[in-house]
Formats: structure tokens, sequence, C-alpha cells
């Protein structure tokens, strides 16, 4: 049986409009899935999945239509195998990157937010479940904490700013209190600024981090900006953030600085990752810079890494230590595209903060091409995918509704983001 009916397609690229009334190509209907085993079903969605990508890429909406409908009679989000539904998730979309092709019909059909509006209630606890059951955010909290705690050796005032948005959590900071509790002269008196559009969970952030401190009987205070990281005025940083002289300041930045890089790029282009801060090298949102005893804080990390935890490739927060110097001719051009995240990181520095932590994804989601992002997401979130089944799969008492929550509100947004949106929109630019 010929799985494709090539000769039933037109190799000519038809406009959008007249395309979407063309007839079904599958005159054989769903009959064919059932002659496949399991393992040419999992071969044939990834071959699907990257013509399908490629006729998007094409702007060939007829033929990419024809793809989709094979997809999705192998694939769903309530299938049994991770790769069923994964090719669900990004099968959504690419169907809602070619409806782009048709904006009015795009704006009046598809949210801009994670799932339908119905569903907003249910993404925390979606993050919650990965966070629960995946270690890669609790690296990132781990190594921060380590940054933190080594800077602050001494100090009795300690404002820590997280700018973490939605991937904060309010545990990272209650394992902090206990590692200032345990220091060697007592606790300081702790602050801590959190970042976070959501007015429900900054006041439950609050509560929680307040009944912590009384229990370790650590001086705290908390502040909370109800804001966007992408939002917040670098010209009012200080004011913003209430930064006090005579505290000493550390700022936390955990799978959010590649926000930045989308308020530079309204019209679709791809940009810099490379940007200067005055008195520092080329910072990339994938390092973690440690500006506070960075010789002992390296031994440390690379110590926990490789005694205590398994760094997986699908979460890579990568030390970079940034000493003083001046940017190499070339860099201007560099810093030019992203002005938006140079003036927030100038912005930060201007602060005087004893030490900033940044952990980002390691992946190549802000490739210039959409194929390669494409490609590049789809490799990225496999692995992913599939650590989310083991993980889940090992804790008897997890539901598999939890899973697939996770898998359709948190990674499967984020794939949205990679894939189906462009410009300004396009938030998810992990490198």
């Amino acid at each position: 049986m010929d799985m494709f009916q090539e000769d039933t397609l037109s190799s000519a690229t038809s406009s959008p409009a007249s395309s979407l009334c063309t007839p079904s190509p599958h005159p054989h209907g769903s009959s064919w899935v059932q002659e496949l085993s399991h393992d040419q079903q999992g071969l044939r969605l990834i071959s699907l999945l990257y013509q399908c990508a490629a006729e998007v890429a094409a702007g060939a909406f007829d033929r990419a239509n024809f793809y989709l409908e094979q997809i999705t009679q192998l694939a769903s989000l309530d299938a049994p195998h991770t790769l069923q539904r994964l090719a669900a998730v990004f099968a959504d979309a690419l169907a809602r990157k070619l409806l782009n092709l048709v904006p009015g019909l795009s704006r009046a059909l598809l949210p801009t937010g994670p799932g339908s509006p119905a569903e907003a209630h249910l993404v925390p606890a979606a993050r919650r479940h990965l966070f629960d059951v995946l270690p890669f955010m609790k690296l990132a909290y781990l190594t921060t904490n380590h940054a933190v705690l080594e800077a602050m050796e001494g100090e009795r005032f300690v404002h820590v700013v997280d700018l973490s948005g939605p991937a904060a959590n309010p545990v990272q900071w209650i394992a902090l209190f206990h590692a200032f509790r345990s220091r060697r002269g007592g606790p300081p008196h702790l602050r801590v600024t959190a970042v976070h559009d959501a007015k429900e969970f900054l006041a439950s952030m609050a509560c929680v981090l307040a009944r912590e401190a009384e229990a370790f009987d650590i001086p705290f205070q908390f502040s909370a900006v109800e804001a966007r990281l992408e939002d917040l005025d670098a010209d009012a940083l200080r004011h913003l953030l209430r930064v006090r002289s005579g505290e000493a300041l550390a700022v936390s930045v955990v799978g959010q600085l590649h926000r930045l890089l989308a308020a530079d790029d309204a019209g679709g282009g791809r940009s810099s990752r490379h940007v200067h801060v005055p008195g520092s090298s080329c910072l990339t949102p994938v390092q973690i810079i440690a500006r506070s005893s960075p010789s002992s804080f390296g031994e440390l990390l690379e110590r926990e890494l490789n005694t205590r935890l398994q760094l997986s490739p699908d979460y890579s927060p990568v030390l970079s230590i940034s000493p003083q110097s001046s940017p190499v001719p070339g860099q201007q051009q560099q810093r030019e595209k992203a002005p938006k995240l140079g003036s927030f990181l100038r912005a930060v520095r201007a602060l005087s903060p004893k030490i900033m932590v940044v952990a980002e994804p390691e992946a190549n989601h802000n490739a210039p091409t959409f194929m390669e992002r494409f490609e590049e997401a789809l490799n990225y979130y496999a692995s992913l995918f599939d650590c989310l089944e083991r993980a889940s799969a090992a804790q008897a008492h997890r539901c598999a509704g939890e899973r697939a929550r996770a898998e359709r509100l948190v990674l499967g947004e984020e794939i949205r983001g990679v894939v189906a949106r462009e410009g300004a929109e396009r938030k998810e630019r992990h490198e």
C-alpha cells in the first residue's frame, strides 16, 4: 500500500484559503494504521512529523494538512505510548503554525495561554508534578543555593531577588533557610523579593516562607512584585525590587532569562545570545555567573555534579566565571541585536549584587530557521517526555492524569512556544 498517496497531491504550493476546501487525500480511511506494528508506527510518526514540518515551513497548506491527518490517526494525547503523545503535541503546534497563515482564523480560534482558559488553574499543579518527579529543577535550585550561601558568608543582612517567575518554587528558599540556620554564626536577617505575574502564587509563597522562617527562627521579610520578568522596567529596577543599602544582594533567575530575547524580536528574526555587561565578559543565558569566591564555588559545583547528581542533557546549568574584561572587536554588533536583554543585565549589574545566578535549559530553540528549531525541539522534548514517563511510572502513587497534565499544559505549551509562534510571541528561546 502507498502510505502517502503522493500522486494525489499537487506539487505546487496552494494558497491557504483555497486549501481549506481541499478534500481528504485518504481514500482508504484509517485502515492502514492497523497494518503497522508498534515499532512501525513510531518510525512512521517520526517521518510524518519531519515531512509535515517541512511543508509547514514551505507554506504548503494542503500538503501539510495531508501529513497532519495521518499523524492524528497514529497519535493522541491520551495514547499509551510516549512517542504517540509527543507526536500529538507536536501536531498541535504544527497545526497552529499552519493556521497562522490565515491570521484571522488563528486569532479567532486559538487561545493565547496554556491550554484553554478553563484549564489555567491546573497549570501550577502540573508544574509541581514536573518538579516532584524530575531532578532538573532541583539541580538548578541546589546549585543556586550553594552559590548564594557561599557568596553571603559573614553577611548579616541578605536580600535575595527571585526572578524565576513561573519556575519559582518556595521549596528552593526553604532549603536556603535550612542552610543559613546551620552556618557558623547563625542565620542572617533575610529578605526575599519574588517577581511573578500571579497574585495568588505570591500570596501563597509569602505565607509558606513566613511560616518556615518562623520555624527556623530566621528574621525574615517577603516582598512581592506582581509582574513578568520581560515587563520589568530596567530603568526603575532598584525601586521595583526595593533594593536597600546595607543589604548583600543575590539575584536568581531560573529558566526565564531567555524570554527577554523575544522582546528584541518583534519582526521574527533571531536575537543574538551574546550580550555585553560593562566590566564583564560576554554572558549567555545558559551560564551561571558567580562573582564571589569563583574558584571555590567552581570546585564545589564540580564536586556536587560528580558525586551527588547525574546531570541530564535536557537541563544543563553550566558554570561560567566572568573575569573583568573589555568587549572584543565585533561584539558591538552582537550587543545591538539584544537591547532588552542587554539593558536588563546592565541594570542588574548597577544594583551591585554580590552574585547573580542564571540557570537555563541547554538547547538550541532559538535557531535562525524553523526547521532547525523544530528538529532541536523534537529531539529535546522526546528525551524529556521519556524521562517524565519513566519517572512517573517509578512512583506508584502518581496517577497517569498528573503526567498527562504536565505533558499537555507545561511541556506542550513550551513546544507551542518554540514551534508555533514567531516574533515577539515566541517566548521560548532556550539557548
